[in-house]
């Protein structure tokens, strides 16, 4: 059977300012008495508080602010003029922050210059404006994102469940609105009457062909290989006496973590030839893993733990992205050093999963990895006193302060790259960096405080992606 030639998916559909206007949960609304082209494609959001921000804008997009130096006829009438000139869409301004209404100069400039001018209430942020037009423009490829990441959770859940591959297929089925075949070799499928099935195949060695039946996008080669290989894993789950093996290992070395039991003994109660090798290595990996990892490694030692997978190996190997798993691996130990390296590998999961990929122990002597080590409650002073209370006036009022102090952190607190990166005028990330210090009473331009911000920004971080923590 062979898979049809894919077809490039429908090019999408700007956004217009009346799409804005009429979308549930954004509150715009337009100036009264003023007909306005509500029909402007709009290309993209831009946030500014400069007078003349033309420099950044290509075109299209609809220029938000709240008029901080819009304070003049001649002012509004510099920003009205900029605007037209690059092609703006057109404005979004957000009144309760410096102004209580749209300035007059600005509403008479705009409409003799055939500039369209949205209104945005103190409830109504900014940020919900730009994820509005952003995933108009990027839907189809959030869609596919957002299934695949949530696709591989379900997968392993699958296995610790010891699903048959059936019903592995189904629940993959399920998350990619399609269908899974599993046919035997030498089994052809027979065609829907309708013929408009659209159908995709991969091999499954010793198993069969794995058939993917949809009306959508196609998935790419890379996920069809990623399911096959849980669909193996889930078939050799049924070997009940590997299953036992691996959680007896995983026991193990639990016990050796704790320092209940000497690394000593292990050789005594598991066969594993690594054990005479003079250094092994740990890798840890998401709870569920064992079967795919036994299948890719079989000269592994691989033990299942309730909350991950362990995984001893006596020979350095190169850590791919081919299983689609995080994975933190430690250093390279003597065996009488099996405890440590676990704790180690447990950081790095820790850490790989925060941040995606792999992570070694190259990566676990920085400032980042010794934050994940330490007890979330340390750290949720720093959250709850500097960041929680930018955060509450972003909702409040659409600002964007959290935003504008973590990429100043991410440029090393260079001003010139945080305005490139924001598309800023260095006075304006002054005044941003000047109204945290008026909230938080901390100054991000001194180290003490950046530190300080970037121990609350982590611990924000790993509260958001631990909600059963709060």
């Amino acid at each position: 059977m062979t898979s049809p030639q894919r077809t490039p998916a429908d090019e999408p559909v700007a956004p217009t300012l009346a799409d804005l206007l009429d979308a549930p949960g954004l509150g715009l609304a337009v100036p009264d008495d003023v007909d306005q082209d509500l029909d402007r494609p709009i290309s993209w959001v831009h946030t500014t508080e400069m007078e003349d921000p033309s420099r950044y804008l290509r075109g299209g997009e609809l220029v938000c602010t709240v008029g901080i130096s819009l304070q003049t006829v001649r002012d509004c009438q510099t920003f009205a003029a900029a605007l037209t000139s690059a092609g703006a869409a057109g404005v979004c301004f957000g009144v309760g922050d410096r102004h209580d209404a749209v300035p007059p100069a600005l509403l008479a400039e705009c409409r003799t210059l055939g500039l369209p001018v949205l209104v945005a209430s103190p409830d109504a942020p900014f940020s919900a404006v730009s994820r509005y037009v952003a995933e108009s423009w990027l839907g189809a490829e959030i869609a596919v994102a957002r299934a695949t990441n949530a696709l591989v959770p379900e997968l392993l859940s699958s296995l610790r469940r010891h699903d048959s591959a059936r019903q592995l297929l189904d629940g993959a089925g399920r998350i990619l609105d399609c269908y899974f075949l599993l046919e035997p070799d030498g089994v052809p499928r027979e065609q829907d009457e309708g013929g408009d099935d659209r159908v995709a195949t991969v091999a499954v060695p010793g198993l069969g062909t794995l058939v993917w039946i949809g009306r959508g996008e196609q998935p790419e080669a890379a996920l069809l290989d990623l399911i096959a290989r849980f669909v193996r894993a889930a078939q050799g789950e049924r070997d009940i006496e590997a299953v036992l093996a691996r959680e007896r290992v995983g026991q193990l070395l639990s016990l050796v973590e704790r320092r209940m039991l000497l690394p000593d003994a292990l050789s005594q109660l598991i066969e594993w030839p690594g054990f005479t090798a003079d250094e092994v290595t740990c890798s840890a990996w998401p709870a569920g893993a064992g079967a795919l990892l036994s299948m890719a490694l079989p000269d592994a030692l691989i033990g299942d733990a309730p909350d991950l997978c362990l995984m001893l190996t006596a020979q350095p190997f190169d850590v791919t992205d081919d299983l689609s798993l995080p994975s933190g691996h430690s250093a390279a130990v003597a065996m009488t050093e099996i405890g440590s390296a676990i704790a180690q590998a447990r950081i790095a999961l820790d850490l790989a999963r925060y941040r995606g990929g792999h992570v070694g122990p190259d990566q676990l002597s920085t400032f980042e990895s010794l934050l994940e080590q330490l007890p979330l409650a340390q750290l949720t002073p720093f959250k709850q006193q500097l960041i929680d209370p930018l955060a509450e006036m972003d909702r409040a009022r659409g600002t964007q302060h959290v935003r504008t102090l973590r990429a100043f952190l991410d440029a090393n607190c260079s001003l010139s790259e945080t305005g490139r990166a924001l598309y800023l005028h260095t006075n304006t990330v002054r005044h941003r960096l000047a109204r945290i210090q008026e909230i938080t009473g901390r100054d991000p331009l001194v180290h003490s405080d950046q530190t300080a911000f970037a121990v609350g920004l982590h611990a924000t971080a790993r509260d958001e992606r631990n909600p059963r923590l709060r």
